[in-house]
């Protein structure tokens, strides 16, 4: 597979090592399974966790304290998007659960560190991170889900959605109010394990991504041990913000990402070999346009992905940049499928052609961890205030504490 990388100036002889050895572990074993996954339509797929699960990558942010990789953000930023460009869904299966281990990473105690990472990091379990619910959505702080002490355990009762990996996951952070509504210090962050009695997974299935687990989660009188309680009580928030923008906004831009480079490919290669007036597509003065547009949007959005994770790396204060990479990489990948789709004519209706596909896909990216008006509203407060908790700083303030 040719590459289109432009970031080579963020990019390492180790990070490089890395994304050909996903390039590879992708094209050999992942390719393969993309007809499979669309002929079915949403579903669970249990494949992709299996191939997934030898690579380590799981890992990738885990501290080698903890048997992890330890690689950081560019290195996952490069993964992701080697992943995504061969099979989007196996790079959101990934990045869903190199999530769902943020809050264990960030805010838990050294037992519940030593217990849960290593397992992780061996690919033996899955975790995810169950924050959004249905009607309060990204309003945090109104959740309606609710965890009462009772002796020795805590009784969860809510409902919560659009859990990433929710139907695959061994383990749920689930993030639950335990004192006043609204207040800041009123939420706190749960370990529940996917055989607790009460917890029930909720199939809302999505058309895109197919394979990719996006389920809601059930819980009623569902007991969870104080011992599973993620940093101390009140930490919720924290640990569900600095989750989303220090994990999540990064994690989405990667896939996007991938998925853009796959638009440009399948692009590229339609154009280069239909036959059009004595000649071909991409002879045309219009069509080299669309693809020169392509390749801007996907120049300018890989660099904002990587900047960001550079900074994440450097340990500098870069929340807006982490906000723009997720806005930006969605935005531009957008409107490279609308390009697409203009080039591939009727065609990119057709079920089965890889356009009508990506552009499913690509679409499926703008909710998870803030819709655009989300993002515009944080580079707003960046500009204009008022001032919000850095979240990257505080992961640099934790990394390796």
């Amino acid at each position: 597979m040719p590459s289109t990388s432009l970031s080579h100036p963020y990019l390492t002889d180790d990070h490089l090592h890395l994304q050909h050895q996903a390039q590879n572990i992708a094209e050999k074993h992942l390719a393969s399974l993309t007809p499979e996954l669309e002929s079915r339509g949403p579903h669970t797929d249990h494949n992709v966790r299996r191939i997934l699960s030898k690579t380590g990558w799981l890992g990738v942010l885990i501290g080698s304290e903890w048997d992890g990789m330890d690689e950081g953000h560019v290195a996952k930023t490069a993964l992701l998007a080697a992943i995504s460009r061969v099979n989007a869904a196996a790079g959101a299966i990934l990045q869903a659960s190199i999530l769902g281990a943020a809050p264990i990473a960030e805010y838990g105690s050294t037992q519940m560190r030593r217990t849960w990472l290593p397992e992780i990091a061996a690919g033996r379990i899955w975790p995810t991170i169950a924050t959004t619910e249905p009607t309060t959505g990204s309003h945090v702080l109104a959740m309606e889900t609710t965890a009462r002490r009772k002796g020795k355990d805590y009784i969860l009762d809510g409902e919560k959605d659009l859990v990433g990996n929710a139907d695959l996951g061994d383990v749920h952070c689930v993030i639950a109010r335990t004192g006043k509504p609204l207040h800041p210090k009123s939420l706190t962050a749960f370990l529940v394990e996917k055989d607790t009695p009460g917890l029930e997974v909720v199939h809302r299935p999505l058309n895109a991504l197919r394979g990719f687990s996006v389920d809601g989660l059930r819980l009623r009188r569902a007991h969870v041990p104080k011992t599973h309680v993620i940093g101390e009580i009140g930490d919720g928030l924290a640990a569900a913000l600095l989750s989303s923008v220090v994990y999540g906004r990064l994690n989405l831009a990667a896939v996007a990402l991938g998925i853009h480079q796959h638009i440009l490919d399948i692009t590229a290669q339609w154009v280069s070999i239909r036959p059009r007036y004595q000649g071909l597509l991409s002879d045309l003065d219009t069509v080299r346009h669309r693809i020169a547009e392509i390749q801007h949007r996907l120049m300018t959005a890989e660099l904002t992905a990587y900047h960001a994770a550079y900074l994440l790396d450097a340990g500098q204060p870069c929340d807006a940049w982490l906000f723009n990479s997720k806005l930006t990489n969605h935005r531009a990948g957008v409107a490279s499928a609308e390009d697409a789709k203009q080039l591939h004519g009727g065609h990119a209706g057709r079920i089965g052609n890889p356009c009508e596909q990506l552009r499913r896909d690509i679409d499926l990216i703008h909710a998870p961890a803030g819709p655009d008006d989300l993002q515009l509203k944080r580079l707003a407060e960046a500009v204009l205030g008022p001032t919000r908790t850095q979240w990257s700083a505080q992961h640099a303030a934790r990394r390796h504490r």
